[in-house]
């Protein structure tokens, strides 16, 4: 039997590595043979194997390259991004899904997410610049103190939820605002992260 070049062992595994790293899952044996350039998927699965007795790498029971537990994305859900959202004055709601993002669980929690563009200054001090991408959990209910997307006379608004003396109030988070005081409001959503980019 042939023995194994160390070389082509070392770029295997960096390339297996580099990857996992780049993608969030495993090279399939044939990327590996196209990329190292061998002749034949049954060499490819020599190299593997051998990475494998020495300890560089794992495979599943079904004989894949496993990937590493700290590069698993875990759960995710998936996050319509629909429009914008006024941080001020609230505006008339225009609901229509731009595209879609795949979100981990762990960071955004569960339920039925979506997203919006955040639009204006008043929830600045709450760390909601314009432009921010918001991701909200749907749901029709909030408890006090929460931030939510609050839906009155046909306008919507990113505010802080309170309930004070009978009436709703959606405060700013920006000191040169005033708060909005409102008998009713629809609830459709609550603030579960925000996404910057520069």
């Amino acid at each position: 039997m042939r023995t194994l070049n160390q070389n082509t062992l070392c770029r295997m595994e960096q390339y297996i590595k580099e990857y996992q790293t780049e993608n969030g899952r495993s090279p399939s044996y044939r990327n590996i043979m196209h990329f190292i350039g061998m002749s034949s998927l049954n060499l490819v699965q020599r190299y593997v194997l051998a990475l494998e007795r020495e300890g560089r790498i794992q495979r599943t029971r079904l004989g894949n390259i496993e990937l590493p537990s700290q590069l698993d994305k875990g759960e995710t859900t998936i996050a319509p991004l629909i429009g914008a959202i006024a941080c001020g004055e609230p505006s008339f709601a225009i609901e229509h899904i731009e595209e879609s993002f795949e979100l981990p669980r762990a960071l955004f929690g569960g339920g039925k997410l979506f997203a919006l563009h955040a639009s204006g200054n008043s929830m600045i001090e709450a760390g909601v610049n314009d432009g921010d991408l918001i991701v909200l959990r749907k749901q029709d209910y909030a408890h006090d103190g929460e931030i939510v997307v609050a839906l009155t006379n046909g306008k919507n608004t990113l505010k802080r939820l309170y309930h004070r003396n009978g009436k709703i109030v959606l405060h700013p988070e920006n000191k040169e605002m005033k708060d909005i005081v409102v008998d009713n409001c629809e609830i459709q959503g609550v603030l579960v992260g925000c996404i910057k980019t520069y």
